[in-house]
């Protein structure tokens, strides 16, 4: 069952894409689309019920037995999270929007200020060497992610400020998390099957957008340890700080209830402090305790160029258990990362190369990582002919801690790809990875290729 409806889906997704260009000449092939996926939506809606059940079912056996969430293997509702994307990316599409009441109904919705988005992402790996054996040769995982935005101003007539919330559903970890056992997730989408509501915020402007104030469901590192120029890289590593991203930061696949404070004097400072609960971390405990963050950065330009440097630190106020036994009050750690563009054609801002730095640091009683340094280039628009195109390549090093029982004292990867801009709203992207003791164990170094494949609407 599961396979035939997956290829109805399939079908109805090629079918689609070749052929809602055009409402003039195509809107026959986009309604055959559609026709063909239905089948497999409607099977995928009627186990949407038992798939809400068995999740909580399936984190109320884990919470119990404190197992570490990066190695639960769950199942894969794969033909929901598709069935979902196929219908919004179908209505999404041109020949669709025409249809009348989609239009005016999202018409409405900006005149009021509301405007609706998402997007659908399949990944799909495969180990060419090393790592750990597994049945599955080949593997993939799916996320849909849908959210909304509103203008209070337009909304309601309130002055400067912004809601946000976000919903998604995810198919399941994916084998490659078992195969390559690292401490950073070699694939920064691997989450539970689940389906829930991971972010839903209200921002404030004030003072001519000097002070930003953000309350809610967040992610924390959407607002601290971003990294400039690494957003695109699949692995953990460069998308935020590994020695708290492996320790004790709240972000994807669920947010923390917090709130904080951005404050720009002028256009190149900002100074901010956030508070967070700690309890959704990468721990098999809950700490207990709150995340409290600080960060400032000064944005420049440096020959003609953009550049930005950011310095912060953070501590929680939890109780974490010791490698060598016992528990500590509190955990603390710092962080730096400096990006630059470095060249770009001529006035083309949205082309060229850009570089990051990143350094981090956690104490090693209680953390994995205690030191954590990467690397970056990604040239954007690397051909005029191909203006929206990406090419990334990046090096991490994890200092791993001598207080635990790893073999090896450090993990390090290097994650090279190539991201094709293909065509209203979607792109493919080719990646390498290559890990050298993956986890600091006795696994071996692995190299292993990966393809994602993304629809925004």
């Amino acid at each position: 069952m599961a396979l035939r409806h997956r290829a109805q889906i399939a079908l109805g997704v090629i079918v689609a894409v070749i052929f809602s260009r055009s409402i003039k000449d195509r809107m026959g092939p986009a309604w055959l689309a559609l026709h063909i996926a239905s089948r497999g939506i409607v099977t995928g809606l009627k186990v949407v019920v038992h798939n809400l059940r068995e999740n909580l079912l399936f984190h109320r056996r884990q919470r119990q037995q404190n197992s570490c969430r990066r190695h639960q293997r769950a199942g894969k509702p794969s033909t929901v999270v598709l069935a979902g994307a196929l219908a919004l990316s179908a209505l999404s599409t041109p020949t669709f929007a025409a249809l009348g009441p989609i239009s005016s109904a999202t018409s409405v919705l900006a005149d009021h200020g509301v405007t609706l988005g998402g997007f659908v992402q399949a990944d799909g790996s495969h180990v060419f060497s090393g790592g750990l054996p597994d049945s599955l040769g080949f593997d993939e995982q799916m996320l849909l992610d849908i959210y909304a935005t509103a203008n209070t101003q337009r909304l309601i007539g309130w002055p400067g400020g912004t809601l946000f919330l976000d919903m998604q559903s995810h198919s399941g970890p994916s084998v490659i998390t078992h195969q390559v056992p690292a401490i950073a997730d070699p694939d920064n989408m691997d989450a539970y099957q689940e389906t829930s509501i991971d972010r839903a915020w209200y921002k404030q402007e004030l003072m001519a957008h000097r002070v930003q104030l953000q309350v809610g469901l967040m992610y924390v590192d959407d607002r601290f340890f971003t990294v400039p120029y690494g957003q695109n890289f699949l692995s953990l590593d460069f998308s935020s700080d590994a020695s708290i991203a492996t320790f004790v930061l709240p972000t994807y696949p669920r947010g923390a209830w917090g709130g904080d404070v951005f404050v720009h004097p002028d256009r190149s400072l900002s100074f901010s402090v956030g508070v967070f609960n700690d309890h959704e971390t990468e721990l098999s405990y809950d700490p207990g305790g709150e995340l409290i963050v600080s960060e400032e950065a000064w944005a420049t330009r440096w020959r003609g160029l953009p550049m930005k440097l950011q310095v912060g630190a953070w501590v929680d106020t939890g109780r974490f258990r010791r490698f060598g036994g016992g528990t500590v009050h509190h955990a603390n750690g710092t962080y730096l990362i400096a990006s630059d563009k470095l060249w770009q054609p001529g006035s083309s801002t949205d082309r060229g190369i850009g570089m990051f730095l990143q350094f981090g640091s956690a104490p090693a009683a209680v953390a994995a990582v205690r030191r954590h340094i990467g690397v970056g280039l990604v040239w954007a628009g690397p051909f005029a002919s191909r203006p929206h195109d990406e090419i990334g390549l990046a090096f991490s090093d994890s200092l791993l801690t001598a207080q635990s029982t790893f073999t090896h004292n450090y993990e390090s990867e290097i994650e090279g790809y190539y991201q094709f801009d293909a065509s209203h709203g979607w792109t493919v992207q080719p990646d390498l990875e290559y890990w050298t003791h993956p986890g600091g164990g006795n696994t071996p170094a692995t190299l292993f290729g990966a393809i994602r494949v993304m629809y925004s609407f």
